[in-house]
């Protein structure tokens, strides 16, 4: 089963998980400096030349790296990534998630998960996105050197409303959250704004980077409805 095929049909089996739509190489893949623990996996494994990899991803923030396991082709390892906006500084002193080797067979592979890693990663990632918070309720857009907007942030509760409700996905290499790059100019605007408000009525601060410098927009009041019922 090639490794695309096997993480659509593991996230079929784990509810709030998707897969990335297309699998990478591993030769040179940023992404694998996120990865949180290893577990049974030798970094030399990444210098295979032919193999490649996929990501999950799950609305709260969390990435798991999916790989063949070398010269066992009826496995695969799954390796728990930092968790978004955190870096290997945030996790210190936390006992580390391990990587696992699972079975190719998707539903197996999902019992199995659930049995010997998820539990723990989420329960260790919520110690370590809060390390990474910038700010009491802060969110911080930016732009990278190809001028693609990136979000960071420390809460659960923007990673669940940005990727789960917004459309955005979640970078494996940076642990930023971005919209897809196939939207239009215009689309992209309009889901970052509707993003921003739906935050900034929740009571999150966000800045926003800009040549003239950062520019602050802070929490918006929740409208009374009340007053429109009165009318």
């Amino acid at each position: 089963m090639h490794i695309t095929e096997f993480t659509h049909a593991l996230a079929d089996r784990m509810p709030g998980w998707q897969p990335s739509p297309t699998s990478v190489p591993l030769a040179d893949d940023p992404a694998s400096n996120r990865i949180w623990d290893t577990g049974p996996l030798p970094y030399a494994t990444f210098s295979t030349e032919g193999f490649h990899r996929s990501v999950l991803t799950h609305h709260w923030g969390l990435q798991l790296y999916v790989m063949p396991r070398p010269h066992r082709p009826d496995e695969y390892l799954v390796l728990p990534m930092l968790p978004g906006n955190t870096s290997h500084q945030h996790v210190q002193g936390l006992r580390a998630p391990r990587g696992v080797t699972v079975p190719s067979d998707p539903a197996r592979a999902a019992a199995q998960l659930r049995r010997r890693l998820l539990l723990d990663y989420r329960f260790t990632s919520a110690t370590a996105i809060r390390r990474s918070s910038p700010g009491q309720l802060q969110v911080h857009v930016a732009f990278d050197a190809r001028r693609r907007l990136r979000i960071r942030t420390g809460y659960i509760g923007v990673f669940n409303d940005l990727l789960a409700h917004g459309g955005f996905l979640l970078d494996p290499a940076t642990g930023e959250c971005h919209l897809p790059d196939t939207l239009a100019p215009e689309e992209t605007r309009r889901r970052l704004v509707q993003g921003l408000q739906r935050l900034r009525y929740r009571g999150f601060h966000v800045t926003v980077d800009s040549p003239d410098g950062p520019r602050s927009h802070p929490p918006l009041a929740q409208p009374d409805l009340r007053r429109g019922h009165r009318r």
